[in-house]
């Protein structure tokens, strides 16, 4: 009982890291946000909040090591959801997850991971159907709410979804395992089946921007190195139509629950294009073979052309 009264709280704190009354902007009748989020603090005063837009005119080239995803492909330990009012969580024990790599400065514990539809990043200025963080804090600090407290103290991966015919299936498994809890705030369910995390990550995973950012919720802490991946992974209509029946706070169906992209105010925004991949924003392509190079340059050579 206690155990699970630890994970519920962490569940409960680890998104927004306060307890205060707060909410998204409102929607216009053209569908786009109005401009009044008042979240006050740093919130408002910050200089390195997130979201931001991932424009590639603004991006400085990057080259890291490859990550390294330690029990991502084991089943998540005692999966907890809930529905905190302004998304959809879930949790587990911390320990047994990390990652490392990718140019981190050290090693970061898996606490929880939640879902933003629309997406709060942009790529380009287009914006993606759903977003999930994948947030993990620095295994130095003993909780993710101390870490949160320290530059680059808390990393987040950043999964982006584009709109297609046919439905994710681990998206799928994920609305099925959290359908109990989606029409009241403040309700957690055990996740029923096996989650996976490595089956949610892009196949590509060498190629994404990295830059400091915040927690995109209040208190906003400007504590948290951001990867975004640019490789994107299908939902259906359907699928994420049902992501926007879940209910907020207020007992209301919570229809987006992104942040307003912040001003980049002059930081290194980062794209790493990967290691076998060209700079190709959006699509990952495999370079020319250097034997294809070789022929075509032999050709050349001869005087033929293709």
């Amino acid at each position: 009982m206690h155990k699970f009264a630890v994970i519920f709280l962490a569940a409960y704190f680890t998104v927004s890291l306060v307890a205060s009354d707060w909410h998204y902007p409102k929607e216009l009748p053209n569908g786009v946000l109005s401009d009044d989020e008042d979240w006050g603090g740093i919130c408002s005063s910050g200089k390195r909040q997130s979201p931001v837009d991932l424009a590639v005119d603004a991006s400085v080239r990057g080259e890291f090591n490859s990550f390294i995803f330690h029990n991502y492909d084991a089943p998540m330990k005692n999966p907890n959801v809930i529905n905190n009012g302004h998304s959809i969580q879930i949790s587990t024990v911390p320990g047994p997850i990390s990652i490392a790599g990718g140019g981190l400065n050290g090693n970061y514990i898996f606490d929880q991971m939640h879902f933003h539809w629309a997406s709060e990043h942009t790529i380009n200025g287009g914006r993606y159907a759903l977003e999930l963080h994948m947030v993990h804090h620095d295994k130095r600090y003993d909780t993710i709410q101390r870490a949160a407290q320290e530059k680059n103290g808390v990393a987040v991966l950043g999964i982006l979804f584009h709109v297609t015919k046919d439905p994710n299936p681990v998206v799928e498994k994920i609305l099925e395992n959290s359908h109990r809890v989606f029409e009241s705030s403040g309700t957690n369910t055990t996740y029923k089946d096996n989650l996976l995390l490595s089956e949610i990550l892009p196949k590509n995973k060498e190629t994404y921007f990295r830059y400091e950012g915040s927690l995109t919720t209040p208190g906003c802490g400007e504590a948290v190195v951001w990867t975004v991946f640019n490789q994107s992974l299908p939902l259906s209509v359907e699928q994420l139509e049902r992501f926007k029946s879940v209910h907020d706070d207020s007992g209301h169906e919570l229809k987006h629950n992104y942040r307003h992209i912040q001003p980049l105010n002059s930081r290194s925004l980062i794209y790493v294009p990967g290691h076998g991949y060209t700079e190709n924003f959006g699509v990952s392509t495999k370079l020319i073979s250097i034997p294809l190079m070789m022929v075509m340059s032999l050709i050349a050579l001869m005087g033929f052309s293709l």
